[in-house]
């Protein structure tokens, strides 16, 4: 996993700030580039910014200043108008019920030039680096487990307080599109898992993805991200 991370970030012509400790880093660090790699193939122009000392420096916990860390940037041309967006690591986002709280997702996209700093959030003047809920398109969570009920259940609820439009049936088809919120998994599903995903997929727009450790690439792959849900699937078009 470590080597396969390296050669991503080699076919971007840099290399990685090897900063984990963990399996669940390298873990992490590896569904980042799946995330990368969908974009990609969906014909968006992916590039590295914000290099540490010449390296990719992955944000692999959710302390740390956004700034200290590498991270994407995605560009898609639509009707002669160019997007740009940004795939970040352990940011934190405002819900989508209130202004005054947070929650930090494994992977979230966003639009271009939104973290924002503040030293009000604690007590101390620590600062503080997050995106306002109106800059986030969507989000991935990533869990080296293996898959069970309540580990399924609770992505619904970040769901709910992240994009609560998509539980409510009210999000709009965005353009460009983006993935559907997702929850990553590493380990493989039983016939429980198994029943419980294609309820959830069927009832709201998003995607549980299981045994990542060895399906990710062909996941992600060109030929078959068509089968990953969008944002806003089935629903209105907007600009």
């Amino acid at each position: 996993m470590e080597k396969e991370i390296i050669e991503f970030v080699n076919k971007f012509k840099a290399t990685v700030s090897n900063q984990a400790t963990r399996m669940s880093d390298f873990f992490e660090m590896s569904c980042f580039n799946h995330l990368v790699s969908f974009y990609e193939n969906n014909e968006y122009t992916p590039s590295i910014e914000n290099l540490q000392d010449g390296k990719y420096r992955y944000k692999c916990s959710t302390s740390g200043v956004q700034s200290n860390f590498s991270y994407f940037r995605v560009a898609k041309s639509v009707d002669k108008k160019e997007y740009v967006f940004e795939i970040q690591h352990n940011l934190a986002v405002q819900s989508s019920h209130s202004k005054e709280i947070f929650t930090t997702p494994d992977i979230c996209i966003i639009k271009n030039d939104t973290v924002e700093e503040t030293t009000e959030y604690y007590g101390t003047k620590r600062r503080f680096c997050f995106v306002k809920n109106e800059d986030l398109m969507t989000f991935c969570e990533v869990k080296q487990f293996n898959p069970f009920p309540e580990l399924l259940f609770n992505f619904i609820g970040v769901v709910n307080e992240l994009r609560k439009d998509i539980l409510t049936n009210i999000a709009k088809k965005e353009i460009p599109f983006h993935i559907a919120p997702s929850l990553m998994i590493s380990g493989t599903p039983n016939k429980q898992s198994l029943k419980i995903k294609e309820e959830l997929e069927k009832r709201y727009c998003i995607n549980i993805i299981f045994d990542i450790f060895h399906s990710g690439s062909n996941t992600f792959s060109k030929k078959h991200i068509d089968k990953l849900k969008e944002t806003g699937n089935n629903a209105t078009e907007i600009n």
